[in-house]
């Protein structure tokens, strides 16, 4: 065995454009949220890179990682991008670290050759004036095409990392990266969107974009011959047929006659989906599924079927994958969860208006989560009269309610009214100085009880804040250190709150090895189980795969400032989520005495409850980590 390898990173100072590289010990920095943790640790920076399989033929094995603090979350976090390592290979690092601050926006330039090391250049544009481009996409859009056309000037085809304005006046801005096919980008775009990395990047360090590739090779696994022998060993299956096993639901589900995150969650979720800012958890089990029916799968997702899975428009992020999960219609890419936080839940429920309210959303650069969750309260707090138009300056010209009850909705009319205000919120939540820039957390306080009370989000400190992703379980509510992720166990069934705790860490702790790895969690059916194998055997290195990554999510989770929920919706969320679980299971003791406790004094059981979530969390982490 040898007794390590070594990784390449290259540091960045942006206030002068120096750079270097430094060499460092694979068994001590394993993978990109390794590095990004140790590189915090000295001065905030924002870190990049991609796992120890990049370039090679391992699907999935292509994920670029975003590593640093957050500036929605308000603590250490991990965001990750589908496909973009596969370029990154050819710059010739594994991790990149940016820190100080250019003196005006510029565009990174990383060129790598094959026979040294990579070329750093730091170009100052006119953001302002390529966002706000007339004659095109606008936004992210925009600059993409800008930094593609006129910066690049390396060895074969680019990958760009664009911000958008969002990111310059929010902290819910995102990172997004087109896929590019004969030079130009396509409608498949990938995103680092949860946790703010694109507000980091241009606030922090006024860098706009990052453009990157090149021709250096090492020496990648691509001998499919050896990754078969793997596969074959553990699972008696070559790579290939044991790949297209996992990722079904993200390439097509015969069981559901549909595909991808959207298709396959929509086709099930039935009563359990969210809607109206998650007032439908209080609706009655007939009228969720009343809505359903009638809305989603006979509208939204026949849509969808129709124009999607039926032609079959299905592509990769970047790297060959049998999943193909990027599902889209014309230049409009569709997933569940922006199309459910920017659809049902905002309500809306015909794919054009969500295209319209996605696309606006994506060219403004925002996570597409975050601001979903901050649109679909805005629009509850309009139709309660929470909040009036004259506070948030709402043009005359937009609706000044939204169409927010689902009795005789009308799934084409009323999406539309409700995506044009929509529209206007997001212009203004992406407008300098407005209030709405600054997010739910603290325009929710100050506008008193009755509009936090339906503000969902969950807090960090003082001042984060994250909109949880889209299912309705207990999981995406827990005290965990970083949220909007899946560091859950977010599974249905129902479990015992210090249960779920303990399951919670044991998520955490799974999916940052799969994080600090590179792989799309999409894989997660072999690759949690193989992956370690995978590594120690082709570099020939031990790794005590479980003991590194404990320690790693421990230390994480040391960081995390939890605080119990500031909404009183998230109380009902889980006591209405108890009462579904106890219709189908009637006979568990434990959680008939929840639903008792919930009906006796809800805020007293829910924070009983969240804090035997904690307790269980705490437990885990000692024990997982000694």
């Amino acid at each position: 065995m040898s007794d390590s390898i070594v990784q390449r990173a290259l540091h960045v100072r942006a206030e002068d454009g120096h750079y270097e590289i430094k060499n460092l010990d694979a068994l001590r920095v394993l993978g990109p949220v390794d590095y990004g943790l140790l590189m915090n640790k000295e001065k905030p920076c924002l870190c990049i890179g991609s796992g120890i399989l990049a370039g090679g033929i391992i699907p999935g094995s292509n994920r670029l990682i975003f590593c640093g603090h957050s500036p929605v979350w308000d603590g250490f976090y991990v965001s990750t991008m589908g496909g973009a390592a596969l370029l990154w290979d050819g710059v010739g690092i594994s991790f990149l670290s940016i820190s100080g601050k250019a003196p005006k926006p510029s565009v990174m330039v990383l060129s790598g050759v094959q026979a040294g090391d990579p070329k750093v250049r730091l170009v100052p544009i006119d953001l302002f004036e390529i966002w706000n481009d007339l004659n095109g996409p606008g936004g992210v859009y925009s600059l993409q095409k800008y930094v593609l056309n006129e910066t690049w000037d390396g060895q074969g085809s680019p990958r760009v990392l664009a911000t958008g304005p969002a990111a310059q006046y929010t902290q819910m801005g995102a990172i997004c990266s087109s896929r590019i096919t004969k030079g130009k980008p396509t409608p498949i775009d990938c995103w680092a969107g949860r946790g703010g990395f694109g507000s980091s990047m241009l606030q922090e360090h006024n860098i706009a974009a990052i453009v990157y590739g090149g021709d250096f090779e090492d020496e990648d696994l691509t001998d499919r011959a050896e990754a078969d022998g793997y596969f074959k060993k553990m699972f008696s299956k070559r790579m290939l047929l044991k790949d297209l096993e996992a990722t079904t639901k993200y390439r097509y589900d015969p069981k559901w006659k549909s595909g991808g995150t959207f298709g396959v969650n929509y086709s099930k979720l039935a009563d359990w989906m969210l809607s109206f800012n998650y007032r439908s958890v209080n609706f009655s089990l007939s009228a969720r599924k009343q809505l359903w029916e009638r809305l989603v799968r006979d509208h939204y997702l026949k849509q969808f079927n129709d124009e999607t899975i039926k032609p079959k428009r299905f592509a990769h992020c970047g790297e060959p994958c049998p999943a193909v999960c990027k599902k889209y219609y014309q230049e409009y890419k569709k997933d569940y969860e922006p199309y459910q936080a920017m659809g049902p839940l905002s309500g809306i429920f015909d794919q054009r208006a969500a295209e319209l309210v996605n696309h606006h959303a994506d060219a403004l650069g925002f996570d597409a989560i975050q601001i979903g969750g901050q649109l679909a309260w805005l629009m509850e707090c309009l139709y309660e009269e929470i909040i009036s138009p004259r506070d948030l300056g709402l043009d005359q010209d937009c609706p000044a309610k939204p169409v927010f009850e689902p009795a005789q909705f009308e799934p084409v009319g009323d999406s539309q009214k409700n995506a044009r205000l929509a529209v206007a919120l997001l212009d203004l939540s992406a407008t300098e100085n407005h209030l709405l820039a600054r997010g739910m957390r603290v325009v929710a306080h100050k506008f008193g009880s009755r509009a936090k009370d339906c503000a969902v989000y969950l807090a960090n400190g003082d001042k984060g804040w994250m909109v949880p992703n889209q299912y309705w379980v207990p999981g995406m509510f827990s005290p965990m250190a970083v949220m909007g992720k899946y560091y859950v166990y977010y599974g249905s069934d129902f479990r015992p709150p210090r249960e779920l705790g303990r399951k919670c860490a044991e998520r955490m702790i799974a999916e940052i090895t799969t994080d600090n790895a590179g792989v799309c969690r999409f894989h997660r059916g072999w690759s949690e189980k193989l992956f370690p194998e995978i590594v120690s055997s082709h570099f020939k290195i031990e790794i005590d795969y479980p003991g590194h990554h404990a320690s790693l999510a421990k230390s994480i989770y040391n960081q995390g400032r939890p605080v119990f929920w500031e909404s009183a919706r998230i109380e009902e969320l889980i006591q209405s989520y108890l009462r579904r679980v106890a219709e189908l299971e009637p006979d568990v003791t434990v959680l008939a005495d929840w639903v008792k406790r919930f009906e006796k004094d809800r805020s007293g059981a829910a924070r009983a409850y969240w804090d035997e979530i904690k307790a269980g969390i705490d437990e885990r982490m000692v024990e997982i980590a000694e």
